[in-house]
């Protein structure tokens, strides 16, 4: 991103600053409005270089994570994790990374395919699990997917499970009937334990720009989204609605996808981002 202002400051060469074109990048850039304009604020009033707009950028990316980011809930009885999010972000591969990754912390893990529209969605997460060696339930294609979830959680924990995530259909954020369906199948949850869902996280392709942006709103309004996972942030992917959704939302990316393998889905760290940025 930062090697359009080299040129750009490079062709100014003492001239009038046209800031709409600079606003427009950093918009275009996934860095979203909000975020947009704290940069602006920043250098307005600087000697402009390609030095001071990198500068500028990096620290009022860095100030939205003042504090550090919380780890994500894995205790509860059991910790229960709602994946949601729209079709082809690799929730499912993105959960199997996740149990991976707690099995080896010593959590007892179990599964729940609730994605009842895809019947290939069901057996995917069922040969991560029996890959991995953990529980798993699913419900039947066609079926309801809060039934599913429901039967899920009470078989998890029959089985003594620690932390158990569920797989739902992608959904098309802009769709309200399926926006529905999430909220029933929360309400559902929460008959089996009325604290869960303990985390609800969005699975977002860190290639989709600003519509990830979007995806986090809609989202977020009607679950109450409490943390994100961005894949396939490896790519050349700018990565920068990562920063529009914490400025604008306040939503934080607790894992971020760096690879294909099982072990590169790796907790989020600000700096890093930055520098990849």
């Amino acid at each position: 991103m930062f090697s359009f202002f080299k040129k750009w400051v490079t062709e100014l060469k003492g001239g009038k600053v046209d800031w709409d074109e600079i606003e427009a990048h950093l918009i275009q850039s996934d860095l979203g409005l909000a975020l947009t304009e704290r940069i602006l604020d920043k250098l307005k009033g600087q000697a402009l270089s390609d030095q001071t707009v990198t500068a500028a950028a990096s620290q009022a990316i860095l100030e939205l994570w003042k504090k550090p980011v919380r780890k994500p809930i894995v205790s509860g009885d059991p910790a229960v994790w709602l994946i949601i999010g729209v079709n082809g972000t690799g929730k499912t591969t993105s959960i199997a990374k996740l149990a991976n990754r707690y099995q080896k912390l010593g959590k007892k893990v179990h599964l729940i395919g609730a994605d009842t529209f895809r019947a290939a969605a069901i057996d995917q997460l069922k040969i991560w699990a029996d890959r991995l060696d953990i529980g798993f339930s699913a419900g039947r294609e066609g079926g309801d997917p809060a039934a599913a979830a429901f039967q899920g959680l009470a078989d998890a924990k029959a089985r003594g499970a620690e932390l158990v995530m569920i797989d739902t259909a992608g959904r098309l954020h802009n769709k309200e009937n399926l926006m529905r369906e999430l909220e029933k199948m929360k309400r559902v949850i929460q008959k089996q334990s009325p604290s869960a869902p303990h985390e609800t996280l969005l699975v977002l392709d860190g290639t989709n720009g600003g519509n990830a942006l979007d995806q986090a709103r809609q989202f977020h309004k009607f679950l109450t989204i409490s943390g994100i996972i961005v894949t396939k942030l490896d790519t050349s992917s700018k990565g920068g609605a990562v920063a529009a959704i914490k400025a604008e939302e306040g939503i934080d990316p607790l894992f971020v996808g760096l690879g294909e393998g099982m072990d590169d889905l790796v907790e989020f760290n600000p700096q890093e981002y930055v520098a990849r940025l």
